[in-house]
């Protein structure tokens, strides 16, 4: 699932002229091919969840089933942020994922200190 997902994700990234490959632009790139990635697993798409008991950021995206159960939860950004995983804890549900884009894989590496139990990350420009 990691893996097709950078895949979707990085061939999505290579498909934006230089000229505009600016972080939130990749971000909203990456939410769209999440949206239909998760459209196409047979989950409802929610962009920007948030649990509505905390005021604290939202997720990028969520999937929702029929039951309408968070089943999996998305954030991105160009490095692993301690805001992501903090929103991403407040979601219920099975599996969560951080996704980093930023080309220089040092800093990601560092960044990567914030990830806690239940939570993976997917390097865009990279295998974990």
């Amino acid at each position: 699932m990691k893996d097709e997902i950078r895949k979707e994700v990085l061939a999505a990234i290579r498909s934006i002229p230089k000229g505009y490959l600016k972080d939130p632009v990749v971000k909203e790139a990456i939410r769209c091919v999440l949206y239909g990635w998760l459209k196409k697993k047979g989950f409802n798409p929610v962009p920007a969840f948030r649990n509505p008991r905390y005021p604290e950021g939202p997720v990028d995206i969520v999937g929702i089933k029929e039951d309408h159960a968070v089943e999996i939860a998305f954030c991105s950004n160009p490095t692993v942020e301690l805001a992501n995983i903090k929103s991403l804890e407040r979601v219920d549900c099975e599996k969560k994922f951080v996704i980093s884009f930023s080309p220089n894989k040092k800093k990601v590496e560092l960044s990567r200190f914030f990830l806690k139990a239940g939570i993976e990350h997917i390097y865009v420009y990279g295998q974990d």
